[in-house]
């Protein structure tokens, strides 16, 4: 082998290593518990547990509708970098963990027009999609039903359970009291938008078909 050959041949071997560490390195969401407690159709409180591998700085997004309110959210095992930013329809949280996990615990009141919506701080760190760590258990106020909720949980009473590849970044639980109706659920939206898609789609099609006669 030459000296030219052995220099690019180091350097190929060189620059593999590095691609190897970067890829490594890159920052995942390894694990997270959302823990989601509905006092009130427009009230949640949530306790968020999340493990972060590769990261120095993780920053997390909510979802803040206009007239929502959000506590002041309380982080363990994390020091904060910075303040709370608004960022358009968002705010923004940097933490820095101590180690592994981490946990954020806050409070969400929803405007009355939109209830049964429960944001998460996102963290902005990919989870690897094939795991499933991500659990999500939510509780209903005592002698509440919920039913098509988004994500799907399995139910035990008041209670529901939930295990993804990725965590949401909000969920939605319509739910209602013992004795009375259940309100308009998500199934049900989707369900009504894919008849009224049919019915369209058929009206056009024997409009379609009468013109040609």
């Amino acid at each position: 082998m030459t000296a030219t050959a052995r220099t690019l041949a180091c350097a190929g071997v060189v620059a593999c290593a590095l691609t190897g560490t970067v890829a490594a390195a890159a920052p995942v969401l390894a694990s997270a518990e959302a823990r989601i407690a509905f006092s009130a159709p427009a009230v949640c409180e949530v306790t968020l547990i999340l493990s972060v591998l590769g990261a120095a700085d993780v920053e997390h997004r909510l979802e803040t509708l206009e007239g929502s309110r959000t506590t002041p959210v309380d982080v363990q095992g994390a020091d904060r970098v910075g303040e709370v930013r608004a960022i358009g329809r968002t705010q923004s949280l940097v933490v820095r963990p101590r180690g592994e996990p981490y946990t954020l615990r806050y409070r969400v009141t929803q405007p009355d027009d939109r209830p049964y919506r429960c944001p998460v701080w996102l963290p902005a760190v990919p989870a690897d999609g094939r795991s499933r760590n991500m659990r999500l258990s939510v509780t209903v106020p005592a002698g509440a039903s919920a039913n098509g909720t988004m994500p799907s949980f399995a139910w035990t009473g008041t209670s529901g359970e939930a295990t993804l590849g990725h965590l949401p970044a909000f969920v939605i639980v319509p739910f209602a009291a013992a004795g009375h109706q259940r309100p308009w659920d998500v199934s049900r939206v989707m369900d009504a938008a894919a008849v009224v898609t049919l019915v369209l789609a058929s009206a056009m099609w024997l409009r379609r078909q009468k013109g040609r006669t």
